[in-house]
C-alpha cells in the first residue's frame, strides 16, 4: 500500500513540475518550507518556493512551449521520508541549456539527472534535500 507521505510527493512532482502548475506549491508545501542544498538551509515562504518554481521552469521553456520533464526511476520511502532519483529532459534553445548547469546535450535535448530527499510532515513536504544536479541520465 502506497504511503500518504509518498503519494504527496508523486502529486507534487507532476502537477508542478511536470505540467506546470505552479499554483499547486500551496497545496503541497508546507509555509514555511526548507530547502537544504550543499552548504546552505533555506527557509522558504510559498511565495519564495512559487518563485523559485516559476522561474525554473521559465529557464526550461523553449519558445515553441516545449518545457523540461521529469521521469522517475525511484519513488520510495515510509510515511514520513520519500526518495525520488530523476532524469530530466528538456529542449536545447532554452536558458536552462545555456546556463552552467551541468547537462548531456543529445540531439535537440538537455539530459540532466539526480536524487532528492524530501520530509513530509502533517501532510505537506516541509523539507528538500537536494544533490547538485549531474549531467546525463542514470543508466
Amino acid at each position: 500500500m502506497e504511503s500518504a507521505a509518498l503519494t504527496i510527493v508523486a502529486s507534487y512532482i507532476e502537477r508542478v513540475w511536470n505540467r506546470g502548475d505552479s499554483s499547486a506549491v500551496t497545496e503541497f508545501c508546507a509555509n514555511p518550507y526548507t530547502r537544504h542544498d550543499a552548504n546552505q538551509i533555506r527557509l522558504m515562504s510559498h511565495l519564495e518556493q512559487l518563485h523559485r518554481v516559476e522561474s525554473e521552469r521559465a529557464a526550461g521553456t523553449a519558445t515553441d512551449g516545449r518545457s523540461l520533464h521529469f521521469e522517475t526511476l525511484l519513488l520510495s520511502g515510509d510515511g514520513q521520508d520519500i526518495t525520488w532519483v530523476w532524469n530530466m529532459t528538456g529542449p536545447t534553445g532554452t536558458a536552462l541549456a545555456k546556463s552552467s548547469v551541468p547537462k548531456e546535450v543529445v540531439g535537440e535535448e538537455i539530459r540532466i539527472c539526480g536524487i532528492e530527499v524530501f520530509r513530509v510532515a502533517d501532510g505537506r513536504i516541509s523539507d528538500v534535500w537536494n544533490s547538485p544536479p549531474m549531467a546525463g541520465h542514470w543508466g
